[in-house]
């Protein structure tokens, strides 16, 4: 087993109990990377926290990799780019199946545990037609539209091509629901299961919206069919709105609680689908750039659900101070009303060459648009 000193670093990071990703991204900014993190661990870890050891890290990777599993870190090169500049990204995500497709494009469907035979069906035949389109599909292996939506996607895909990822609450190691070992073990063989939890941990409750996060983070948008008005598809979308992603709904009876979800974010601004045709015709190239910004959207979720508290940290004020890179300066910089190109150049400081290829490269991943006149806008 070959594990580099700076990823060690960060799995033992990763596994201390109450520390989580933001904190450990807030660390790695101070400290420049893990390794000098741990060095100076009491500098900024209240006295109740107890660091993983290198040990219980090692044991576990063990047991990961006879399981032919892997992990990935956020430092790795093969880190999938969507997650990466999130604020919350996962530090480390543990896998078992093709490591490969979690760098491919990618598209979220979710939806209710007890969803209707209509919805099943729908979500099962949108997602063998994604797959079909050489689109992965993501969801969380749970019950009801999760389900229908792997073994569409398993269905639909070309000869032996990776077409699913399941992302779950606990363990990858923990077989949930029951009944889905079977699916699981297919979705293994064809795309892969990912977690950001230790091997052996119990999917509870509190862990599903932080999955929630990761299936929102690595697609470029989301789907949601049948889900009631407060429900995990919802925070799924909540997560999709706040990262920049697209968020597509499918509309449903206003009398049927499980209709609550999409028809609410269909008022609110999502968009409205019929078939999976509707998402192909305007499937962005990648995930767009995350932009820290103050949403448009409304809040889904006013009440305080489980987001992580830097509390644990003595950190100073100000280290998380980092420049955007300029693709992301630049992004951020268009919406819905068009902006001349000598604007952006003033207002980004790149060159002109530098601003005309970074549009080039958003305009043909769907991000950005150009008008008649030669302003641009977002896409």
């Amino acid at each position: 087993m070959e594990i580099s000193a700076e990823n060690l670093s960060l799995l033992r990071l990763a596994r201390t109990n109450g520390l989580g990703a933001v904190s450990i991204k807030r660390l790695l900014l101070r400290y420049a990377n893990a390794e000098n993190a741990l060095q100076n661990f009491s500098h900024w870890a209240k006295p109740s926290m107890v660091l993983a050891t290198t040990e219980a890290v090692l044991q576990e990777m063990e047991k990961l990799y006879a399981l032919g599993g892997w992990v990935v870190c956020m430092t790795d090169s093969d880190y999938p780019s969507a997650l990466r500049d999130l604020p919350d990204a996962p530090i480390v995500l543990s896998g078992l199946g093709v490591r490969g497709v979690l760098n491919q494009r990618q598209v979220g469907m979710v939806g209710n545990r007890a969803a209707s035979s209509a919805g099943l069906s729908w979500s099962r035949t949108a997602a063998q037609a994604l797959a079909h389109a050489g689109v992965v599909v993501t969801s969380g292996l749970a019950r009801g539209v999760d389900t229908a939506v792997h073994e569409g996607a398993l269905s639909g895909a070309r000869t032996e091509t990776p077409c699913t990822v399941a992302v779950v609450a606990g363990g990858v190691d923990h077989i949930y629901p029951p009944e889905n070992a079977k699916l699981r073990q297919r979705i293994i063989e064809q795309g892969c299961v990912i977690s950001e939890q230790p091997l052996g941990m119990q999917p509870i409750a509190n862990l599903f919206p932080q999955r929630n996060r990761i299936i929102a983070g690595l697609s470029v948008g989301v789907i949601v069919s049948e889900a009631p008005r407060h429900s995990g598809s919802l925070i799924t979308a909540d997560y999709a709105l706040n990262y920049g992603r697209e968020v597509w709904a499918v509309p449903g009876n206003p009398t049927e609680a499980r209709s609550g979800g999409p028809n609410w974010l269909l008022k609110n601004g999502a968009t409205l689908i019929e078939s999976a045709a509707d998402v192909l015709a305007q499937l962005p190239g990648s995930a767009a750039p995350f932009v820290q910004r103050f949403r448009a959207q409304p809040n889904l979720f006013p009440e305080e659900r489980s987001r992580e508290s830097d509390d644990l940290l003595q950190l100073e004020e100000g280290t998380e101070s980092e420049s955007q890179p300029a693709r992301t300066r630049l992004f951020a910089l268009l919406s819905t009303t068009p902006t001349t190109f000598d604007v952006l150049v003033r207002q980004t400081s790149l060159s002109e060459a530098e601003t005309s290829a970074l549009l080039v490269e958003l305009e043909l991943e769907g991000h950005a648009a150009r008008e008649a006149d030669g302003r641009w806008r977002r896409g």
